[in-house]
């Protein structure tokens, strides 16, 4: 197919038999709903050219939503590893005692190496953490931005996707994202909502931009259409509008930026970051590589402990675990590598990537 439309694209190919036969129409260019057309920044997920894979254009991306066997699988693969493992414990336990032995020590074994991992990763995560807390993250940026004055071309783009969410929480979590000492001169804040919650949601945005727009280089709001074809409700799907709404909207200055200097930072409505967290990343990927920056997550350490003494009893014990978890998972990442998880940082570099384009539409969650 790839000769034949070659040889038509030939200036002499309606000429070949003697007829007059005009050049066919180039296919339109397909879309999905991660493109980003429209903004300044020209999507990579409808452009592909180049050398090797490139060169074959647009390609097919997979959708968990789609009706096929693959997509099921990858569904329900947690699903048929976890009954699989009960189904065979249960089985061999009653026709193959040895077998069962074998299995249950083997399952025993591994519960304990992880286990042991948690226990003394998870103190080594508590202790880098109080480490890096006593640093003065802003004072080391402005030190390097001295000595280097080419660091000081860092933008910082925040997405806060929300629906329904109490409006003195989320004033709470801008006015915290504010004692960033980056806030005033560096950070642009995007209030993600979603356009199902009506009116009020208009209203809701319009006070937090007037309460808080003092804090932030600048802050709007996106409001993410509902029934999108493609698109499942949520907060991955609201975070690509939002990313996409950015693009559109800070596209003459991102045009001119190397986009590994600009940070993009997802997080919920209710996440407080620590005042220096942006200041700490911008440091730590200024003094990488641009290679290195381009293609690294920054993963802060999620303490579930904004409402801890309000909630049930059960709830706040299954905080502390994930508290454990995930310090012990940002720990020792050579054991257990880490999912991004809640509120984490990449570079747009990274989110527009031709094998990334931003954030699925077809799940619920946009993390992990």
């Amino acid at each position: 197919r790839r000769s034949h439309a070659v040889a038509l694209d030939s200036p002499n190919a309606g000429f070949a038999a003697g007829l007059m036969v005009p050049p066919p129409t180039p296919p339109p260019m397909p879309t999905t709903p991660r493109s980003t057309l429209g903004s300044p920044l020209c999507t990579h997920a409808t452009r592909r050219s180049g050398s090797g894979d490139l060169a074959a254009g647009p390609r097919r991306r997979n959708s968990l939503s789609e009706v096929e066997v693959l997509p099921w699988l990858c569904c329900m693969a947690p699903a048929l590893s976890l009954f699989g493992i009960y189904i065979s414990i249960i089985v061999t336990s009653l026709f193959f005692p040895r077998i069962f032995y074998i299995l249950t020590a083997c399952l025993t074994f591994i519960v304990l190496l992880w286990i042991a991992n948690l226990a003394f990763s998870s103190m080594l995560g508590a202790y880098r953490l109080r480490e890096g807390t006593r640093i003065d993250w802003h004072a080391l940026l402005e030190q390097l931005q001295n000595d280097d004055p080419t660091a000081n071309d860092v933008l910082h783009i925040v997405l806060l996707p929300n629906f329904k969410e109490n409006e003195r929480m989320l004033k709470e979590t801008l006015e915290n994202l504010g004692c960033s000492p980056m806030a005033r001169g560096r950070t642009r804040v995007v209030l993600a909502m979603e356009a199902r919650e009506g009116q009020a949601a208009r209203e809701k945005a319009e006070r937090l931009i007037s309460q808080t727009s003092h804090l932030f280089a600048d802050i709007f709001a996106t409001f993410h259409p509902e029934n999108v074809p493609g698109e499942v409700a949520g907060k991955s799907s609201n975070t690509q509008w939002a990313y996409r709404e950015a693009l559109r909207q800070y596209g003459p200055i991102l045009l001119g930026c190397d986009l590994s200097r600009v940070f993009l930072t997802v997080g919920d409505a209710d996440t407080h970051w620590h005042p220096q967290y942006l200041s700490a990343m911008t440091y730590q990927g200024l003094t990488m590589s641009g290679e290195d920056r381009a293609w690294r997550i920054w993963q802060p350490p999620v303490l579930l402990m904004r409402n801890i003494f309000t909630v049930p009893a059960m709830t706040r014990a299954s905080a502390h675990a994930t508290l454990i978890f995930e310090l012990s998972s940002l720990a020792n990442q050579k054991v257990f590598p880490a999912f991004a998880y809640s509120a984490y940082s990449l570079t747009l570099a990274l989110a527009s990537h031709p094998e990334v384009d931003g954030w699925d539409v077809d799940v619920i969650a946009e993390d992990h």
